[in-house]
């Protein structure tokens, strides 16, 4: 502990609980951001399915501009196509949400979690030269992706088409970046005041994943 210039030695002792670093003695964790990685068994062997169900409807609706750069943005109204695998994909991200929300509640709490979509869902095609600026989303306790199909990205440059968030602690001279290279099958959850945005994609194919 530095305490005006002066080092001085303090033993504690350090925990894990729920995923998140806790301590014992002088010393606690404050303002702890969680996030979710987590690979969806149930909807990975659908993704295929899922793209295709992606681009028909990149061919016959105009999308929207929002954080994209280039590509196609959906409706946010994902959640009520009527095919099946959407469906299943539904499921397995309210589960999601239920999990992630039990970890940040205090022991003792007993009861279900309901969770509901606010905001909406949609769909984002990316191409060649193809990103999302950076951004957050307001109202959501949580935000997350789910990742259908990465293209064939090329070796350069670093982080090409990888996902990318913010250390939210303003004037943090100790902070860093949190860069995820995703794969098809990863469902990512954060809350929903993180800031982060999809670095420029470069290569052949097609990014394809799912927002909630």
């Amino acid at each position: 502990m530095i305490s005006h210039g002066r080092i001085t030695q303090s033993v504690t002792r350090f925990v894990w609980a729920n995923g998140v670093l806790m301590v014992q003695g002088e010393f606690k964790q404050v303002f702890p951001t969680v996030m979710m990685e987590r690979t969806l068994d149930d909807v990975l062997p659908l993704n295929d399915r899922l793209r295709e169900i992606v681009l028909d409807r990149e061919r016959t609706t105009e999308g929207l501009k929002a954080s994209n750069v280039g590509g196609w943005h959906s409706s946010a109204d994902l959640l009520d196509w009527a095919e099946p695998e959407i469906k299943v994909l539904e499921s397995a991200i309210m589960a999601a949400g239920r999990d992630i929300t039990a970890t940040m509640l205090p022991p003792g709490i007993d009861g279900d979690i309901e969770v509901k979509v606010y905001g909406g869902c949609w769909a984002n095609v990316i191409r060649d030269g193809g990103y999302n600026k950076i951004h957050n989303h307001p109202g959501a306790v949580w935000s997350g992706c789910y990742y259908v199909c990465m293209g064939e990205p090329e070796p350069q440059p670093d982080f090409n088409g990888w996902i990318e968030f913010q250390d939210p602690r303003p004037g943090n001279i100790h902070g860093g970046k949190e860069r995820i290279n995703p794969e098809p099958g990863l469902l990512l959850m954060w809350p929903g005041w993180l800031n982060h945005f999809v670095n420029p994609f470069k290569g052949s194919g097609r990014q394809n994943f799912y927002r909630v």
